[in-house]
């Protein structure tokens, strides 16, 4: 069997957006790094390709909204006009929605404030008469609506987003390698329970053997729902939960531009009309099996052509197929959208990490913030450039980081009661 060495600083295992983001900003910092990818596509593709700062997270975590603008914004100035739309979205109000035209207006109006710096290009949020909507989507349901909130966002084709990404980093072809693997032949453990070297099998059939010949090496888990696989592998447990989001695609031309609804149980539901066809999605329901195993259910895909069905004047739907599904992980720790460390030092190996973004809005952020917690538990010793204001949550810090959560949660909640209460003093009518 063909052997090949390959000396680096950082093993990255996944090749996903947090593992290909982590690896752009790793050798922009002249860090040598290494992608192990073995089918671990991750959640990436799987999204809708809506990457806006969620306004529904804004009553739990404003930091949060704010800080994911703040992360768009470095999206659009690596590539856009590239890949990065603007897309007009509208919200459609009705007896379903679960806030008023008023409230909407309120958590829309600090939504502005919040994101601004999205983008200069953006105007504000805005309303839209029923009369008007019903020309704008001549589709869309017209007994009880009594309108819509529309506000412009940026989308992107996730597809088109890794390939990008690919492109960026194959700009560092001295510092960077990438191995497609069959399987991990072995992790070996030093002394100081340290992981020495790794050696794997490539696509090809070579052995793939990888240390550090400058210190010990760095090795971060970003497999997505298949972080406990990798783990397992090291007798190691890492305790999360899965989400999984489906969607399915409609064919026909129903909307003019994006529709954002809510499900039966006050979810956000985005309609993204294509060419040739509507692609309706995510669900975001409990999942305790593989993700290897997943099957989409009847139930999934019911929820959301119920939900379509509700939008629309005419009910009937030609047909739909399932598209896609991808999974959210969402630790059982802390209950958060933020990126998530472990570092399992506790579990007897200091030097891996297991690394997940929150939201793939946040990639940049987790590589950052992934690559100054390695600088500060001493792995890597050069070229150190601190995120702004990075928020670790990681599972090693579970009782600390649990309170600063929490902490967060109730400062966004007194903000935007404050601003709640200050909007209602300034209406001069009375919340419907």
């Amino acid at each position: 069997m063909e052997k090949i060495s390959f000396k680096a600083d950082l093993v990255i295992i996944g090749d996903g957006i947090a593992s290909l983001a982590l690896a752009l900003l790793a050798t922009q910092r002249g860090i040598r790094t290494v992608i192990l990818g073995k089918n671990f596509k991750g959640t990436t593709y799987s999204a809708t390709g809506w990457i806006a700062p969620r306004p529904d997270y804004l009553l739990a975590d404003e930091e949060l909204v704010k800080r994911t603008a703040f992360e768009c914004s470095r999206w659009v100035k690596m590539f856009s006009p590239q890949i990065m739309e603007g897309r007009l979205n509208l919200i459609p109000i009705g007896p379903e929605t679960p806030h008023s035209i008023r409230s909407f207006n309120a958590l829309f109006t600090r939504y502005d404030e919040l994101a601004e710096v999205r983008s200069t290009n953006f105007e504000k949020h805005f309303f839209i008469s029923p009369t008007v909507l019903e020309k704008m989507e001549p589709n869309l349901r017209r007994k009880n609506m009594e309108g819509a909130i529309a506000i412009h966002e940026w989308t992107v084709n996730p597809a088109t987003l890794m390939r990008k990404l690919d492109q960026e980093i194959s700009n560092y072809p001295n510092l960077l390698k990438r191995f497609e693997i069959e399987d991990f032949q072995e992790f070996k453990v030093g002394s100081g329970s340290l992981i020495k070297e790794i050696t794997a099998i490539d696509n090809t059939g070579k052995l793939i053997k990888i240390s550090n010949d400058r210190g010990p090496l760095l090795i971060v888990n970003a497999t997505g729902p298949w972080i406990k696989d990798v783990c397992a592998r090291l007798g190691i447990i890492v305790d999360y939960q899965l989400r999984v989001g489906v969607q399915v695609e409609i064919p026909g031309y129903f909307f003019q531009n994006n529709i954002i609804t809510f499900g039966n149980d006050g979810k956000y539901i985005a309609c993204l009309q294509k060419r040739g066809l509507l692609q309706v999605g995510p669900t975001n329901s409990n999942f305790t099996d593989h993700p290897d195993n997943f099957f989409p259910s009847e139930k999934d895909t019911n929820y959301l052509t119920e939900t379509l069905q509700n939008l629309l004047e005419d009910k009937r739907i030609p047909s739909y197929s399932f598209l896609k599904h991808g999974f959210r992980v969402k630790p059982t720790i802390i209950d958060t959208n933020r990126p998530i460390i472990w570092n399992h030092g506790k579990d007897g190996i200091h030097n891996l990490y297991s690394l997940h973004p929150g939201k793939m809005a946040l990639a940049l952020l987790a590589g950052d913030e992934m690559l100054d917690r390695a600088i500060s538990d001493g792995w890597l010793v050069k070229n150190k450039t601190l995120a702004e204001s990075p928020v670790y949550l990681d599972g090693n810090r579970k009782v600390f980081n649990e309170a600063k959560l929490f902490l967060l949660k109730i400062r966004s909640l007194l903000k935007f009661g404050l601003f709640y209460f200050k909007f209602l003093c300034k209406s001069k009518t009375p919340l419907p």
